[in-house]
């Protein structure tokens, strides 16, 4: 019962990211829209610390906005901490991105993203915890911390597939800006396949299900 609710908390929401570019200098707007996306991007990425444990001052991390706001609203009153959530979740997360296309006030640049899936890792957390229910151990933690402990361990079972990269996936996606008066603009919302490709092709807004490629068409018959 434990995995199906926690596989049904995880549901998230569409949402919005707009940033505009500044169109300060000569920077021409092929560039400002690559820089646009870059920092997007780049927000993503999970900051290294030095040897002293310190994190880069001038790191993005962490984004704006995660595609799962509703989700984390309701993880969290199970005591599940936003960023340490985002930090496993994009551990493994690389990014390339490619020459715009600009045409008149509107530009695409595709994305090549990479990451571990996280619906992946959900189903082999939830294959992991549905054994551990058989053990001694189950029934130990079970007694010592109720449900709020089982939760717990099956969180961490996440966070150890996230982090094992067991199931690496390369996406590309093709993103879509505008421009006004203020500059060039990115909107996300409700962009199914940029939000996949974060989780390695999970779909966050539909509910973490893995993205199915369309069944080929059967070959008429002679």
């Amino acid at each position: 019962m434990i995995r199906r609710d926690f596989l049904r908390l995880a549901a998230a929401v569409a949402l919005t990211i707009v940033v505009g570019a500044g169109t300060s200098g000569c920077a021409s707007d092929s560039d400002q829209v690559k820089d646009l996306v870059t920092n997007l991007l780049e927000s993503y990425v999970v900051p290294v610390p030095d040897e002293n444990g310190e994190e880069p001052e001038d790191a993005a991390w962490p984004a704006a906005d995660f595609g799962d706001a509703a989700t984390m609203e309701t993880l969290e009153k199970y005591g599940v901490s936003a960023d340490e959530w985002h930090r496993h979740c994009f551990k493994n997360f690389s990014y390339e991105v490619g020459e715009p296309s600009v045409d008149g006030e509107t530009a695409t640049v595709s994305a090549t993203i990479t990451n571990t899936s996280l619906a992946s890792a959900l189903d082999a957390a939830g294959a992991d915890f549905t054994a551990f229910t058989e053990t001694q151990e189950s029934e130990d933690t079970y007694a010592q911390g109720g449900k709020a402990a089982l939760f717990s361990h099956l969180v961490d079972l996440v966070y150890a597939h996230l982090d094992a990269n067991e199931v690496p996936t390369t996406t590309t996606v093709d993103l879509t800006l505008s421009k006004d008066d203020d500059g060039w603009a990115l909107n996300v919302s409700g962009n199914e396949a940029f939000f996949s490709a974060l989780y390695g092709g999970s779909n966050v807004i539909s509910g973490l299900a893995p993205v199915e490629e369309a069944p080929a068409e059967e070959a008429p018959a002679e």
